[in-house]
């Protein structure tokens, strides 16, 4: 049944107190104790968004995190009623507005990007592995893979050095891959080259090892296709062993 629109609006001015700590006079609260309200509220999103972004939360001074989290839960409001949710909407809201923190950590964004990107793999939902076998040829199998994974590029070391050790002379080309382990829904992280990030990317969505290293050979003419070959299978057992590649596509 519908809300009556009495109901509606009290509702909205509660929830509008509770960002921004202006109390509508309208509202129909006992005005001694509606601040409670307000900090209940806040501390729930307060608990999330530092479970989420906990290297972030470490990088930042205590006041400099709280004044970050009124922010937000002043200036934006939340589209999902999914609390596990918010702290994606903290990042995008992060990302789209000016912040002086960026002078001072240059990485900030990404670090953020890489905490929420471990959230999303973790609460996705689940997608069927391919059928495989155990036994293939590296170069010319299809090779089956772990399907929850994401490959992200940064511009700074996130996932490799802690937040406050983070300089300006760590700014390159970073590639990350992130993926679920199916047993335990652990995330696991591992650095990639470029050119890694290329030959994953590629088999992950079906293209065989042959084919995409003659793709890359193509811009190295100085390499061998043997060399490619040599340099890479290690990585592809790597991944492996880790649980990333399962096996050959029968």
């Amino acid at each position: 049944m519908p809300l009556k629109k009495f109901t509606q609006q009290q509702q909205s001015d509660l929830a509008g107190y509770c960002r921004t700590n202006e109390l509508h006079e309208d509202l129909q609260v006992r005005r001694e104790r509606v601040h409670h309200y307000r900090r209940l509220v806040f501390n729930v999103v307060n608990d999330s968004l530092q479970s989420a972004f906990p290297l972030t939360k470490n990088l930042l001074e205590d006041k400099i995190w709280d004044q970050l989290v009124h922010q937000f839960f002043s200036a934006y409001k939340p589209q999902s009623p999914q609390v596990w949710k918010m702290p994606g909407e903290f990042y995008e809201w992060f990302s789209e507005s000016e912040q002086p923190l960026r002078g001072e950590f240059p990485f900030i964004d990404e670090l953020l990007q890489f905490e929420w990107m471990e959230v999303v793999l973790f609460m996705m939902e689940d997608i069927p592995y391919p059928e495989s076998q155990k036994e293939g040829n590296w170069m010319d199998s299809t090779i089956a893979t772990n399907p929850e994974f994401r490959i992200i590029q940064t511009n700074y070391p996130v996932h490799l050095r802690k937040a406050a050790t983070i300089q300006d002379a760590d700014k390159g080309d970073y590639f990350i891959l992130m993926f679920r382990e199916k047993d335990t829904g652990r995330i696991q992280f591992m650095d990639l080259s470029p050119f890694f990030a290329v030959v994953v990317d590629n088999i992950a969505h079906g293209a065989d090892l042959r084919s995409v290293l003659l793709a890359l050979q193509e811009q190295m003419p100085q390499t061998s296709l043997l060399e490619l070959q040599e340099n890479t299978i290690p990585l592809l057992e790597k991944l492996k062993d880790k649980g990333f590649i399962t096996g050959f596509k029968e």
